[in-house]
């Protein structure tokens, strides 16, 4: 089996409503999405972290072309360099876009034997994984719409209770008045019930 192409697409993720963070309004993320192409049929998909990687991974994808994609650590070596002169150049941005590359070579393999990847990795270490709802003071970029109060937090958070039985709760509640704060954390307590997790992301504060 042999690399035939490579194709890199950056998207762009809105959230539904922009939240306050540390930074001002976070609108949303941008990945790249990377589908490498088999002569047999096989594709598989990767993820960047971030879009700007899409330039890095598209310069180290022609010297993938034409190898067999189960042989990781051959391509590695095609497009790393050894490890102290990353640490000497201060430079990570060939491990990160060929980190993109390999979930999609991991999943050609997956693919290939028809095996889920954790057991290609070594086996399940958990069955499930608790979901966790996000909140966090939210607005629209015109100020339009705006959910700016305790009671909007702890709405929302109560909404995706109901609607997804949720039980885990992180967020970001950033407006620099520490006593709101401590007014919404109580709130949400108080109708999120004594069992429901929460978690402050403290941001950068």
């Amino acid at each position: 089996m042999r690399i035939t192409n490579i194709q890199v697409t950056p998207v762009n993720i809105p959230l539904e409503l922009p939240f306050l963070w540390t930074a001002g309004l976070y609108p949303g993320t941008s990945k790249a999405i990377i589908e490498v192409t088999t002569d047999e049929g096989i594709t598989g998909l990767g993820e960047a972290p971030s879009a700007h990687l899409a330039h890095a991974i598209e310069a180290l994808a022609p010297r993938l072309l034409g190898h067999d994609p189960l042989d990781i650590a051959g391509l590695e070596s095609l497009c790393v360099p050894p490890w102290q002169i990353v640490q000497n150049t201060d430079d990570s941005s060939a491990v990160t876009a060929f980190g993109a590359l390999e979930i999609a070579l991991w999943d050609i393999r997956g693919k290939l034997w028809g095996l889920p990847l954790y057991q290609l990795l070594g086996g399940a270490v958990r069955k499930q994984i608790p979901f966790t709802e996000y909140f966090a003071f939210r607005q629209s970029r015109d100020g339009s719409r705006k959910e700016l109060t305790t009671e909007h937090v702890v709405e929302h958070c109560l909404r995706m209770q109901a609607e997804h039985g949720s039980t885990m709760f992180e967020g970001k509640l950033i407006m620099g008045d520490e006593g709101m704060e401590i007014r919404t954390v109580r709130a949400l307590r108080e109708a999120l019930g004594p069992e429901a997790m929460l978690r402050l992301d403290s941001n950068m504060q």
